[in-house]
C-alpha cells in the first residue's frame, strides 16, 4: 500500500521572466524550496541540479515516519533527459575550436582546463537519485530511469516488482523534473513542444505492490505545464494528502 506521499509542485502557471523572449513566457515554477532541513551539509547545495533541489524535500516528506533500516529500503527514481548546459562550458568549448572544428589536442589541454569541474554533477540524470540516496541515507537497491512521462510509470513498475518479489520490504519511488530554464526552453522549441514547461517532484513510500492512481494529464498540464516524468505520479497527489 501507499504509506506516505511527498510533493513539491507549482500551484499554477505564471509568467516566468527568464522565458520572456518566448511567445509564451508562462511556466509552472516552484518557489524555493527551503532545503535547510534536508541537507546534511549546507555546502552540498552547490552540487544540486534543480531537479534534485525539488526531489530532496519531496522524498523527505514521503519518508516522514519511516522507522526502518535504510538498507532495507529500495529507491526508484524517474528523471527527464540529461539537463542542458546553460552556458557554463562555453569558454571550454570555444578554447577547443580551431578553424571551426574540434581540435583534439586542445580538448585535452585548454578545453579541459576551462571545463567547469562541477558541471557533470549538475547535469548527469542519475545525480537526482544519488543526492536523494546520500542525503536520506538510503542504501538499498536503486534504479534511475530517464525519459518522459513513461519514465515515471516505469519507476513505479520497478518499485512494485521489487516489493512483489520480496527483495525489499519497502520502497521509495518518485520522479523529479525541471524544464523552466532557458536552455531547456530552447531544446523544447527545437523538439516542437507546445505546452508551457513546468517543474516539480513527487515521491511515495510503499510497503506493498499497488496500482498507480490514475491522473487527468491534460488538466494538470493546463494548470502547471509539462512536468515530464512527474506527470504520471500526479494521481498520488490528487488522491492523498501530501
Amino acid at each position: 500500500m501507499i504509506v506516505a506521499v511527498g510533493a513539491v509542485l507549482p500551484e499554477a502557471l505564471r509568467v516566468h521572466a527568464p522565458l520572456s523572449a518566448l511567445p509564451d513566457p508562462r511556466a509552472g515554477v516552484v518557489d524555493g524550496p527551503d532545503l535547510a532541513g534536508w541537507l546534511k551539509r549546507r555546502k552540498d547545495a552547490r552540487l544540486l541540479p534543480r531537479a534534485a533541489e525539488l526531489a530532496l524535500p519531496a522524498a523527505g516528506r514521503a519518508l516522514t515516519g519511516f522507522g526502518g533500516d535504510a538498507e532495507d529500503l529500495g529507491l526508484f527514481v524517474a528523471v527527464g533527459r540529461e539537463p542542458p548546459d546553460e552556458g557554463d562550458a562555453e569558454a571550454s568549448i570555444a578554447a577547443m575550436a580551431h578553424d571551426g572544428r574540434l581540435d583534439r589536442a586542445r580538448l585535452g589541454d585548454a578545453g579541459r582546463a576551462l571545463y567547469p569541474p562541477l558541471l557533470p554533477l549538475r547535469t548527469l540524470p542519475n545525480m537526482v537519485l544519488a543526492h536523494v540516496a546520500l542525503q536520506h541515507g538510503i542504501r538499498g537497491e536503486n534504479a534511475c530511469l530517464a525519459g518522459g512521462p513513461e519514465a515515471g510509470a516505469a519507476a513505479w513498475h520497478a518499485a512494485t516488482e521489487a516489493l512483489a518479489s520480496g527483495r525489499w520490504r519497502m520502497a521509495l519511488v518518485g520522479a523529479a523534473w525541471s524544464g523552466v530554464d532557458r536552455a531547456s526552453a530552447r531544446d523544447r522549441l527545437r523538439l516542437g513542444a507546445t505546452v508551457p514547461p513546468g517543474e516539480g517532484a513527487v515521491f511515495a513510500l510503499l510497503d506493498a505492490p499497488v496500482a498507480l492512481p490514475a491522473v487527468d494529464g491534460p488538466a494538470w498540464q493546463e494548470r502547471v505545464g509539462d512536468l515530464g516524468p512527474v506527470a504520471l505520479l500526479l494521481g498520488l497527489v490528487a488522491t492523498r494528502p501530501a
